[in-house]
């Protein structure tokens, strides 16, 4: 087992583990159809385990807390989170919870796309008194929707987070919420919320994307980020919104590249930078995320993914052109 990593508690990760199959086809067949797939391989992720993988890979130690099934893949999965510099001393381990599973098709027709479909055998998770005193004492906490309303009482522990200085951070999939009415509790907390198209369709119903944007702002007066693939990012904010353009590089498996993207643009902001350069800086971590197989490859070091953009350019300086 790895050295136990001892996180400062300024950032808290909450949510569950998968173990992540990868097929490789020629392309996403049609309802009914039947089409020949190989196996790729076997690697651990969950949207949440993998943005924090990302966000401690820039050296800043966050802690990680939710269930994790007490099986033969816990221990290399507490390894290797401890290996990516992750404070894992909140991840409670039980033969009760069940890891979710998910499997990754990639298609050789449009490496920009993946089809993925999740098994979630969902949880619940009472907070104990030292993981409650943790989360309410974070300045930051990342979640999704679906993960935090696995936790009892969650609204009041959410005030009492708030109340303390937390900002919180929800990453939007449109399967992780129930509709905009039943979990406005959670945006309404937000401080930053991370969309892509289809969970903004989603959110907005009827609703222009920018009214149903505005009232958002309205209410959190946070960032709204609008993630758009190979296309770059959209961010509003009451100071007005930012569009980052998209780079032109081929991808190879763009699952884990939202990951990647909040993960970075949540340590750009929590370092102080400005809007612009943490979402500049996150798309070009995402893109880099594109080119290798697996949902951690986004994690790197400044550094790494400075000179990914410096490579770029040498080599073609085209290839680094806004799309």
């Amino acid at each position: 087992m790895s050295e136990t990593v001892i996180s400062d508690g300024t950032v808290v990760f909450f949510g569950s583990h998968a173990v992540d199959h990868y097929l490789r086809c020629a392309y996403w067949p049609a309802e009914g159809q039947k089409i020949n797939a190989q196996p790729v391989g076997r690697v651990y992720g969950g949207m949440i385990p993998n943005a924090a993988t990302i966000f401690a890979g820039y050296g800043r130690p966050p802690v990680l807390m939710g269930p994790l099934e007490d099986n033969e893949d816990a221990d290399p999965i507490l390894d290797e989170l401890a290996k990516a510099g992750i404070d894992t001393r909140y991840i409670r381990r039980s033969p009760e919870f069940r890891n979710s599973y998910a499997y990754n098709f990639l298609s050789e027709a449009n490496g920009n796309e993946k089809t993925l479909v999740i098994v979630d055998p969902g949880y619940a998770f009472e907070l104990t008194a030292q993981e409650r005193a943790v989360f309410t004492g974070a300045k930051y906490i990342y979640s999704t929707i679906a993960h935090l309303t696995r936790i009892p009482d969650i609204e009041n522990i959410m005030a009492e987070a708030r109340g303390r200085g937390a900002k919180l951070f929800i990453d939007v999939e449109a399967e992780s919420f129930r509709s905009t009415d039943d979990d406005w509790w959670a945006f309404s907390f937000a401080d930053f919320l991370s969309f892509n198209d289809e969970s903004l369709t989603k959110f907005r119903g009827v609703k222009t994307s920018d009214a149903a944007i505005a009232d958002l702002l309205a209410a959190t007066g946070g960032e709204v980020i609008t993630t758009l693939g190979k296309d770059g990012c959209v961010v509003a904010s009451c100071a007005g919104k930012i569009r980052i353009p998209g780079l032109c590089i081929p991808a190879i498996d763009p699952l884990g590249a939202g990951d990647t993207f909040n993960a970075t643009y949540l340590f750009g902001r929590a370092c102080g930078q400005s809007i612009e350069q943490s979402a500049r800086f996150a798309n070009l971590a995402a893109a880099r995320s594109t080119t290798m197989i697996g949902p951690r490859s986004g994690r790197a070091s400044v550094e790494v993914v400075e000179d990914f953009l410096r490579n770029l350019e040498q080599a073609d300086a085209a290839s680094a052109l806004p799309v």
